[in-house]
């Protein structure tokens, strides 16, 4: 009796403490995965905020390049004698645009219009002067074309200040300019700079002696207060189809990156770091960089902006830091009720689970599927279906290829005579050697029964009858073993190689001429229809 009363009360004190270990463990279970549910969140917020972000700094650049685009047209669409009135137009301009600084017409000048050009100008402007900067910050005067065949001059620019109006009779001469200028004649799309030096800065400088041996203007590109960007913007001439000029949006890049900082999530620890993947950038990719960004760890999401002829890397980063708020609800959480921790727990492992199991059935049954349906299942390899898409594929490319039918030869008697297993075994035999002889873009496939199918872009005649011996050759003389007997399959070709009249229906009926041009020369052979 002692000892039973012993038993029930040991029992008395263990059912408790097991009920308490439960509770307990799945307390931390609870508080585990609401801390992965919090970290998902804020990852979640942060890859939300991070393509808002991205978005915005897209239609910022866009929002410019339109504005620019209006300037364009001016130009375009109006006489060169209206031209005179280009900065009211461009005052409207800049003026809608918070970044846009400055707006520069460039026109088209050639080794044969320098002097009408110049004259003209200084009808406006008697100080008029073409001229450039050279590499070691010297001014050239009077037009070098340095090999050149046109030039393209700053012949007006919005707003006139003082240095602006220095800019006047400017022209470029640097190579990266020129690569710029020659994609916008052949894409006829704005092009989209690397960050550079504003111009009439760097005038400035030059004028006040602050440029050192090491600091070079916007062409020469280098890191000295890089705040531009440069939007050019090309018009062509309506009759000719002619690149006359182009307008050139001087944008400054502050205004972008501030937008981009006010807009980002108060209460994440974030930075932000943007990287200039065009051409011109290698020397200087960073646009821009949070303080503090190789000091933070964390992760790094990337977002891409794409611009006309560039793209853009905007990198956020998110400190490994938890919120103190959030620190707060895991330890309400720890110490709240068994009861609700439990539910909670449960309901939330359930729905997981099986969200994740429906998803990944779903994975294999759509796989099952697009398999079933663009693939023979006897030999693996494309089925009828998929031949029909892909040579309507090639007949909308406008190239020419060559269509091959192959039958094998006397296969209804090896059917008949060694059974449908066999016959199995025999179409599996020659898909393996026929694929294995093609090369990796010709694609081979079984339209049904014996009936196989190529399409190659091989169209030199030598080359597709050297490729089509090899099949016959490599079919023959491969044995298939049944029973103790030997078997040699052969192959009956016919090929056609398309001309430009053929549609679908008259290649395959070529091809199928050809087939049969080679039946009746003996079988084991080909017939080519040229």
């Amino acid at each position: 009796m002692p000892y039973l009363n012993l038993r029930s009360v040991t029992r008395l004190k263990m059912v408790p403490l097991i009920v308490s270990m439960i509770v307990l463990v799945l307390t931390v279970i609870l508080v585990s995965v609401i801390n992965d549910i919090q970290n998902h969140n804020q990852q979640a917020v942060l890859e939300s905020a991070a393509s808002r972000q991205a978005d915005l700094l897209r239609d910022q650049v866009n929002s410019d390049i339109d504005f620019i685009g209006s300037a364009a047209n001016f130009f375009q669409s109006s006489s060169p004698s209206n031209w005179s009135n280009f900065d009211r137009f461009a005052k409207e301009v800049v003026g809608s645009s918070k970044s846009l600084m400055s707006l520069q017409w460039l026109q088209k000048v050639t080794p044969e219009n320098i002097d009408d050009f110049i004259k003209s100008e200084r009808h406006t402007s008697s100080n008029f002067n073409i001229y450039t900067i050279t590499k070691n910050k010297k001014f050239k005067f009077n037009g070098n074309f340095s090999g050149m065949s046109d030039i393209y001059v700053v012949t007006d620019i919005y707003p006139r200040t003082k240095y602006n109006l220095e800019i006047l009779g400017y022209y470029s001469i640097s190579h990266r300019t020129q690569h710029f200028f020659d994609n916008i004649r052949t894409t006829k799309q704005p092009n989209v700079s690397d960050s550079v030096s504003i111009l009439s800065d760097t005038l400035a400088s030059i004028k006040n002696g602050e440029l050192n041996k090491n600091s070079v203007t916007s062409d020469t590109h280098n890191k000295k207060d890089k705040r531009g960007l440069l939007i050019d913007y090309p018009v062509f001439n309506l009759d000719n189809n002619e690149m006359i000029g182009v307008v050139v949006g001087v944008v400054d890049l502050t205004v972008y990156m501030n937008s981009v900082i006010q807009h980002s999530l108060n209460g994440i620890h974030s930075k932000i770091r943007i990287i200039d993947t065009g051409i011109g950038s290698r020397d200087f990719p960073i646009m821009y960089k949070s303080k503090g960004w190789d000091l933070t760890k964390g992760t790094i999401l990337t977002r891409k902006v794409t611009l006309p002829n560039r793209v853009w890397l905007v990198e956020f980063k998110q400190a490994n830091e938890k919120k103190e708020q959030d620190l707060w609800v895991l330890i309400g959480i720890a110490c709240a009720g068994v009861i609700i921790s439990v539910l909670v727990y449960f309901i939330v492992a359930f729905q997981r689970g099986e969200k994740e199991r429906i998803e990944a059935q779903l994975k294999l049954k759509t796989k099952e599927l697009q398999f079933l349906v663009n693939r023979d299942v006897l030999t693996k390899l494309r089925n009828r279906r998929s031949f029909n898409q892909y040579i309507d594929k090639m007949f909308s490319r406008e190239t020419t290829f060559t269509l091959i039918s192959i039958d094998i030869d006397k296969f209804k008697s090896i059917n008949d005579n060694y059974g449908h297993v066999f016959g199995d075994q025999a179409l599996i035999h020659v898909a393996t050697i026929v694929h294995g002889l093609l090369a990796k873009e010709d694609k081979l496939f079984r339209l049904g029964g014996d009936e196989f199918s190529i399409i190659t872009q091989q169209i030199n005649v030598p080359e597709v009858e050297q490729m089509l011996f090899k099949i016959c050759h490599a079919v023959n003389n491969t044995i298939l073993r049944y029973k103790g007997d030997e078997i040699y399959c052969s192959l009956s070709i016919g090929a056609a190689i398309s001309h430009d009249d053929d549609d679908v229906e008259t290649l395959m009926t070529r091809t199928d001429n050809a087939l049969y041009e080679s039946k009746k020369k003996g079988r084991n052979c080909f017939f080519i229809s040229l």
